[in-house]
């Protein structure tokens, strides 16, 4: 290899000082000209200048990940970087065979000037070694678990392909990675080969994997201090006998870790113990504090609120819990307690017995209720979580100049709720939906009869240019007389949540507060309607957001319609706007501002948070 001499680039510095300065000015700025440019030269001068040419993009970084010289500093003495760069062809050879470049040719040459030295690699690599047959095989126990599959169906390597030995060693990497993962700790592979041909410029693959007989959970040890065994022990989700596999004890680590009685959670094999295809289970749990309390601050209704909390996370043994909540705003104050008992499947069943307290002022109604009730839920196939629930309400309401109203309904209702999402606080993809049916038969001791739908979807798609929300609500209320129905059971719309532009709960079915009699004369005609709320709903929403590129911030556009009615006939209201949000680690944080497109109104603010799904 032929090493160029060394050679080295004169420095121009130009320096103007004008002789009219005021010589106490004129040196400090002198002195700071010239430092920076010191600086600057320094910093142009820290890292050696190293250009490849030739060949793929992907060769190149390679051969520069390979290189050591380009570790070397721009002190690095003269005899130091010609040994180097002796010693670099086994580097380059090594990085180009990586890619399946086995007669690649190169020139390097080696310049230095007095800020630092600089290496020129010219390529020429050839023509590439192909792959021309991919045998695998699996062997042993596992040769007909379709764990194994997608090695089959994906390898990730190709006949056809350019070698790549760096895909290669991936491939082989999968096969072990799924052997471990589902319990076939004594696979081995019989051959592991790549016969290069570089005269014919072809590759020849050769997997052959022998599993050996997959182990089965052996004892399973649970060491922990607060609660019975029996009960921790009804979270299980496999048993001693059962095949091993990793997903489910990351499963039961994360049941447990959701239950909110512990701290850690440890679910781990112990392979230093297998015996006779048997691997032991060591689960270590360490217990949180049993009480907690907590204060926060909420935005709801576009209302700031002030959050107070107790937990009581394990009453006894058996896993029992209390909860005690407290929110209060200018529109809504709301208490409740609840007592939590786990069922048979502690993670997916439980059964509560509450009381709660709410109180709501809205430009259309006041309401004061009180409940008491019990649900039974669980989860069906583990995804859709469904409740029972029987709630006996007591309400006295207010609906615009109405006179109050008391109401005692008995309400029984089944519910359904289910979220899917990818889990990030700003979800790309994913949807949720609730279905609610309820009633209050006048033959168990309401005070009148009713029976009701509501359902909530929503759903989001991201693209590479931003996201996608849609929001969708409907309520169907069948009755004999809507008057009777109280504030909580009738519809409105508006609001954050609802249709922007419009106050919370601000739209709905109107009546003449003067009756159908009066003949007077009105200045507004307007001012004698008031929202009294319906007993159907339908609204719908689109919302366009992107965010910024490595930010917390993003900016949207949304158009919402709908209202409430008493009939089919809904008369839409329509708002639109923009808004800004910050993805805080417990969701977003929305500000909106937003203008009703039906009535004359000023644009008005939303503000709310919390997760999109």
């Amino acid at each position: 290899m032929k090493i160029p001499a060394l050679r080295s680039s004169p420095i121009l510095f130009v320096h103007s000082i004008y002789s009219h300065l005021y010589s106490g000015l004129a040196l400090p700025l002198w002195l700071g000209a010239s430092l920076l440019l010191a600086v600057c030269g320094a910093r142009a001068a820290d890292e050696p200048d190293i250009e490849i040419t030739g060949g793929t993009k992907a060769l190149r970084e390679n051969i520069r990940l390979h290189l050591s010289l380009v570790e070397e500093s721009c002190k690095t003495p003269l005899w130091r970087l010609n040994s180097l760069l002796s010693d670099s062809d086994a580097e380059v050879t090594a990085a180009s065979r990586a890619l399946g470049f086995y007669e690649l040719e190169y020139d390097a040459k080696l310049v230095r000037n007095k800020d630092c030295w600089g290496l020129n690699i010219q390529l020429t690599p050839g023509d590439p070694v192909l792959v021309t047959e991919l045998r695998i095989e699996i062997l042993g126990e596992g040769s007909q678990d379709a764990i194994f599959k997608p090695l089959y169906d994906k390898p990730g390597i190709k006949v056809g392909n350019r070698l790549n030995h760096g895909r290669y060693e991936t491939l082989k990497a999968r096969f072990s990675s799924l052997a471990s993962l589902h319990g076939y700790f004594d696979a081995e592979f019989v051959q592991s080969q790549v016969s290069v041909n570089v005269a014919e410029k072809s590759a020849v693959i050769a997997l052959v994997y022998d599993t050996g007989k997959r182990y089965r959970i052996g004892d399973i040890n649970l060491k922990h201090g607060i609660l019975d065994e029996d009960f921790l022990r009804r979270y299980y989700n496999f048993k001693s006998g059962d095949y091993y596999d990793t997903d489910d004890l990351l499963e039961l680590k994360n049941l447990y870790n959701a239950s909110n009685y512990f701290t850690v959670a440890s679910v781990a094999p112990d392979l230093q113990a297998l015996n006779d295809h048997e691997v032991p289970i060591n689960i270590e749990l360490e217990e949180r504090k049993r009480r907690a309390y907590s204060v926060g601050a909420g935005v709801e209704a576009d209302e700031p609120r002030i959050l107070l909390g107790f937990e009581d996370r394990y009453l006894n043994r058996r896993g029992h819990r209390f909860n005690a909540d407290l929110a209060v705003s200018d529109i809504k104050k709301t208490a409740q307690a609840t007592y939590t008992i786990p069922m048979r499947r502690p993670a997916y069943e439980f059964l509560r017995f509450y009381t709660g307290y709410l109180e709501e002022e809205t430009v259309t109604s006041l309401s004061e209720k009180y409940t008491y009730g019990s649900s039974y839920s669980y989860y069906q196939d583990n995804k859709w979580l469904q409740t029972y629930a029987l709630d006996y309400i007591q309400e006295e309401s207010t609906i615009g100049r109405m006179l109050p109203q008391r109401t005692n309904l008995i309400i029984p209702s089944l519910s359904f709720l289910r979220t899917q999402t990818d889990g990030s606080p700003y979800p790309l993809s994913g949807w949720s939906a609730l279905g609610r049916i309820s009633g209050s038969p006048e033959s168990i001791g309401s005070d009148f009869s009713f029976a009701q739908f509501y359902g909530r979807a929503k759903y989001v798609k991201g693209f590479s240019f931003g996201r996608l929300l849609l929001r969708a609500e409907l309520g169907i209320t069948e009755t004999d007389n809507v008057d009777q129905l109280p504030a909580s059971v009738r519809f409105f719309a508006g609001g954050d949540s609802s249709v922007r532009g419009y106050e919370y709960k601000s739209l709905g079915p109107t009546r003449n507060i003067y009756g159908p009699d009066f003949v007077g004369p009105l200045e507004d005609p307007r001012a004698a309607e008031e929202v009294i709320g319906g007993n159907n709903l339908l609204v719908t929403s689109i919302e366009y957001d992107y965010r910024f590129e490595d930010s917390n911030w993003v900016a949207a556009l949304f158009y919402d319609q709908g209202n409430a009615a008493d009939d089919t006939h809904i008369d839409v209201k329509r708002g639109a706007g923009v808004g800004v949000r910050w993805i805080s680690p417990i969701g977003p944080i929305r500000i909106d501002v937003a203008k009703a497109l039906d009535d004359e109104k000023s644009w008005m603010w939303h503000i709310s948070m919390g997760p999109d799904l």
